[in-house]
């Protein structure tokens, strides 16, 4: 049972994430206040989903430079503080629960698969990584000495610019949420 559930959510994270943040607007009750406290979360989780899709090419060597001398996958830390960002706006504490029980559910099962895959394609290569940085909390210092070269053209790649504007539009959902557009 569970490969199979590991290999479903992992296949279908985005739809489960939408799910989950349209009941996460359903239950929302942003006000300025918490606007002004989350956005701020928001913006510093997507600063480091630009800087971890700049800085990997998938597939092709291991990412071990840049964000990912820190922990295996900032792109899922940067999700996580995204959405501690949505949670804060939310300003429901029952939100904050359900994120924090909802995002191992998602998260842990595709970071398992994608371990498998990476397992299988760069083999003790992989291994000596997965030895010196964490999973997922990032460490203090670099867990490796490979520097990790940031291009613009790995960000468009791998169409970070579909999450700004995704991220765009929830924002403005919130705000329109709280009323203050009114």
């Amino acid at each position: 049972m569970w490969p199979q559930f590991r290999h479903y959510v992992g296949n279908h994270r985005i739809a489960l994430s939408f799910a989950a943040g349209v009941l996460f607007f359903v239950f929302a009750r942003p006000t300025a206040w918490s606007i002004g406290l989350g956005l701020p979360l928001v913006v510093a989780g997507e600063a480091l989903r630009v800087w971890s899709s700049g800085t990997l090419e998938k597939n092709v060597a291991i990412a071990n430079g840049g964000p990912y001398a820190y922990t295996r996958n900032p792109l899922y830390v940067g999700n996580f503080v995204i959405g501690l960002g949505f949670v804060v706006m939310g300003h429901n504490p029952w939100l904050g629960l359900a994120y924090l029980l909802l995002f191992p559910l998602i998260y842990l099962p595709t970071v398992l698969e994608e371990e498998r895959f990476l397992r299988a394609k760069f083999g003790t290569g992989y291994e000596r990584y997965l030895e010196r940085v964490p999973r997922f909390f990032p460490r203090w210092g670099p867990g490796t000495d490979a520097v990790g070269h940031f291009r613009w053209g790995l960000v468009m790649f791998h169409r970070e610019h579909r999450t700004w504007y995704g991220l765009a539009a929830a924002v403005a959902a919130v705000v329109a949420r709280s009323g203050l557009s009114a």
